[in-house]
């Protein structure tokens, strides 16, 4: 059975056909990752969580040529995604630890990681209603620019310059939330 008919079956709930899914793809994956990270865990971490957004988004994959390069972009963009999250972590703990050379409070880091993220939760909801849409459709959704750009019928450059500009203006806000939080 062809992968995309294998896809159209899971899109209807059929676990067996999923699974075949993940006994093609599973070891091309962990490879992938692996190469990335050098590290046993992450990469089968990498396989578990690409498996599981799969699943969860089966209904609304819309694979037009070939399976094994969306799930091939999707491991990329999910490890990429997963490297810039410990960029900004590792920076909002070298932030703290500089404005905060006592030490570290657990529970005052949760809190502050928590407000942090309802924060830009905000800056994201407030942003021009296309761009937002476009924004979440590219972090959330995982989709290429020329996916998005077939999706909402724009041009690629209009999308592009969408992400950049939100991203600036993410940027210029988060510039004053660390100066906030850790003056």
């Amino acid at each position: 059975m062809s992968d995309i008919e294998l896809l159209h079956l899971a899109a209807q709930d059929d676990q067996t056909a999923f699974a075949e899914l993940f006994n093609r793809y599973k070891v091309s994956i962990f490879q992938h990752a692996f190469l990335f990270y050098q590290d046993y865990d992450k990469a089968q971490d990498v396989v578990q969580e690409l498996f599981l957004k799969l699943w969860q988004k089966r209904t609304e994959i819309n694979v037009q040529s070939s399976l094994k390069g969306y799930i091939h972009k999707s491991t990329r963009h999910l490890i990429l995604n997963q490297l810039a999250h410990v960029e900004v972590v590792e920076k909002f703990n070298s932030y703290y630890l500089d404005a905060h050379p006592e030490g570290v409070n657990e529970v005052e880091e949760k809190l502050q990681e928590k407000e942090l993220l309802e924060i830009l939760q905000q800056k994201i909801d407030s942003m021009p209603r296309k761009m937002q849409k476009i924004f979440k459709m590219s972090r959330e959704e995982e989709l290429s620019h020329k996916e998005i750009s077939e999706k909402l019928n724009i041009a690629p450059k209009t999308v592009r310059q969408q992400i950049y500009n939100a991203l600036l203006l993410l940027k210029s806000n988060l510039k004053y939330l660390f100066l906030f939080f850790f003056h």
